[in-house]
């Protein structure tokens, strides 16, 4: 995993597991979006943003386009970036390329809101967008 300045801003590398595949040994589709989800968690710590603040950003959008599979033992790298800060939402973009071929497997994006703990919209801080940025 590195964080980096730019357009990908985070990466995690993945080795996919048995249990990540279906009965041909291609990645299930829905495990995509676990990789998402763990690049995420990932990214949000190497910016410290579980240690300060309480962040309740939850998913208000998800889509994956598949172009290539992802077969057990095959490494993966999620590239995380950033394609949007609102003022109540973010917009991650995630590229799962199969490393092991040299193809992009998936196009993923996902979009969360801010809300406070009652689920109320929230405006974002100006720290968590520093830090969302990297600054």
């Amino acid at each position: 995993m590195s964080a980096a300045a730019g357009k990908d801003c985070f990466s995690f590398d993945y080795n996919v597991a048995w249990v990540d595949t279906d009965a041909l040994g291609i990645m299930h589709f829905s495990n995509y979006f676990r990789l998402c989800e763990r690049t995420e968690q990932l990214f949000f710590e190497s910016r410290g943003l579980y240690e300060s603040e309480e962040v309740f950003l939850p998913r208000v959008h998800a889509s994956c386009d598949y172009l290539y599979p992802l077969k057990f033992r095959q490494r993966a790298k999620v590239k995380l970036s950033i394609s949007e800060i609102g003022n109540r939402h973010v917009t991650f973009d995630y590229s799962i390329v199969n490393e092991s071929e040299g193809k992009i497997s998936a196009k993923c994006k996902i979009i969360v809101a801010s809300v406070d703990k009652n689920m109320k919209p929230l405006k974002i801080s100006s720290d968590i967008i520093k830090r969302l940025k990297g600054e």
